[in-house]
């Protein structure tokens, strides 16, 4: 005798899994080809091929959509900066770090639209994507600032971590979405001498890391 299916349990949760990631795709190809602002909820619906109360299980609304698809990218940021790091790392972890931009560079063009469209995400931009970023690096910043004296400590850390974090994102934006004609290779290296600079390792050291990026 054939049991009828339960109502609920592990079906149901791989139905409202599939249906989530394809509201989530819908919107992604939407804010690709239509932008941010200009991508309404009927759109998604439509292309997610679900009712407007579907959608609501869901989501709250469009922000809290992109928000949501943010998530995963800021996440592979801070993987990268989260865990402590010497010196003669940190032209590895660029690589990593604009290599993970480019990957993801459709979100985080729809997220300098969506910072200049929506109020709440031009006020809490920081605190999604660059306050995190920002701590991790300032405590790496002041172990590494520990080996040098004192004297060759020009910077603050967090004054230093927040300098860095915005001049990667501004490169990227401009070589990735903006078209800029730079290689990948050229954008490390530069930016590595300006990390290498801004956390104050003895010149000797700054000359050994440029060196060894030029070889890699």
């Amino acid at each position: 005798m054939i049991q009828p299916r339960p109502r609920g349990g592990r079906a149901s949760e791989r139905k409202s899994d599939r249906t989530r990631r394809r509201v989530l795709n819908a919107a992604k190809q939407l804010f690709d080809r239509k932008g941010y602002r200009d991508t309404t909820i009927d759109d998604i619906t439509r292309r997610a091929n679900i009712a407007h109360g579907t959608f609501y299980l869901y989501f709250h609304g469009k922000r809290d959509l992109l928000k949501e698809l943010l998530e995963q990218t800021f996440a592979e940021f801070d993987a990268i900066v989260s865990v402590p790091f010497q010196v003669e790392d940190i032209h590895d972890l660029l690589r990593k770090a604009l290599e993970t931009y480019q990957r993801n560079q459709l979100l985080m063009r729809v997220l300098r639209e969506a910072s200049a469209a929506d109020a709440f995400f031009r006020e809490h931009y920081d605190e999604f994507f660059v306050e995190l970023l920002v701590n991790h690096l300032c405590q790496t910043i002041s172990s590494l600032q520990e080996l040098v004296p004192e004297s060759s400590r020009p910077v603050d850390p967090r004054g230093a971590a927040r300098a860095i974090v915005g001049m990667i994102e501004s490169f990227a934006y401009g070589v990735f979405i903006g078209g800029e004609d730079y290689s990948l290779d050229l954008v490390v290296d530069t930016l590595t001498h300006f990390c290498v600079s801004a956390i104050a390792v003895p010149a000797s050291g700054a000359l050994d890391l440029e060196d060894r990026a030029a070889q890699g």
